[in-house]
């Protein structure tokens, strides 16, 4: 078993194909394709099953697939360790986030990180924050910036809480309510609702506000984007619910945004596998993301 044939194994259970996944790592298909029949052959197993369209790992392939990252994993973190030693950070740190992060300043906080480490190469990955998670659990990223989950259990994260915001209203200028300053959830029982999309924590944090104010929200709508969705809004398809931050710096025209009367907040959590042990760029990353956010709450509690 050789390194470059786990690697081998991740393309092909990432890209369904051998020709793209080949294309992706720029070997030759007969080559990626002999390397893996030899894995097969040593290990005793078959890994994927072919057809004519597509390629799937088997059972034992799955298994293995999560063996090869871990493996993968830890042979870049003895790397990263042997660099630390020599007082510079190589390598690549995979950070992720989650679409929206309008009430912190990520371009600030990753442009000043990497200034520090400009050996390390940042691949900043971006989801929903179930995803992130998932993600975090597959060890595909080392550290996450995302919305606390309503629904997950994070027993097995350090979580590290960063900043809040609250939602909004956001609707047509020409809605009935517009003009409110503030609207108790019960009165847009019967409105229709653009929401964001499941695997994003907000959809489950504003179902439940809606199932706790007493009606199941009739959503006509679902979108990740928040351009898309005001666009929606402004031409009366409905109402939905944004971060207070997302709506103040949009410049779509045509909508407005009301206080909700019992306020419905996020927290934005800085989150990590919990274990004894991070390799050196996820350690510096994550102390370095917890000193900025202490020193900005500083600065604001001294204004």
């Amino acid at each position: 078993m050789e390194i470059h044939q786990l690697q081998y194994i991740l393309e092909v259970a990432k890209h369904r194909h051998f020709t793209r996944a080949a294309e992706a790592i720029c070997v030759g298909q007969s080559s990626l394709s002999q390397q893996i029949g030899k894995l097969e052959d040593e290990l005793g197993v078959k890994l994927f099953e072919r057809t004519t369209r597509r390629v799937y790992p088997t059972p034992a392939g799955e298994e293995f697939i999560q063996c090869a990252r871990r493996i993968l994993a830890e042979i870049e973190s003895a790397k990263q360790c042997m660099d630390a030693h020599s007082g510079v950070l190589r390598g690549m740190l995979n950070v992720g986030t989650i679409p929206t992060l309008t009430n912190i300043d990520f371009g600030s906080i990753m442009a000043s990180f990497h200034q520090l480490h400009p050996g390390l190469n940042l691949n900043i990955v971006q989801e929903g924050s179930h995803k992130l998670l998932e993600l975090l659990r597959l060890r595909e990223i080392e550290i996450a910036l995302l919305t606390l989950p309503f629904l997950d259990d994070c027993r097995d994260m350090e979580i590290i809480h960063l900043a809040e915001d609250e939602y909004v209203f956001v609707m047509s200028e020409t809605h009935r309510l517009a003009k409110r300053k503030s609207i108790d959830l019960s009165e847009v029982a019967n409105e229709n609702f653009v929401f964001h999309k499941k695997e994003q924590s907000i959809y489950h944090i504003c179902l439940q506000a809606c199932r706790q104010a007493g009606f199941e929200p009739k959503i006509v709508c679902q979108s990740t984007g928040n351009s898309i969705s005001f666009a929606l809004i402004s031409s009366g398809m409905g109402i939905g619910f944004f971060p207070k931050e997302d709506v103040r710096t949009t410049r779509c025209k045509g909508i407005v945004s009301v206080k909700l009367t019992k306020p419905i907040k996020k927290r934005i959590v800085l989150a990590i596998p919990n274990s004894t042990y991070h390799a050196p760029p996820v350690v510096a990353f994550h102390q370095y993301v917890t000193q900025w956010f202490a020193q900005s709450t500083g600065d604001k509690f001294n204004k």
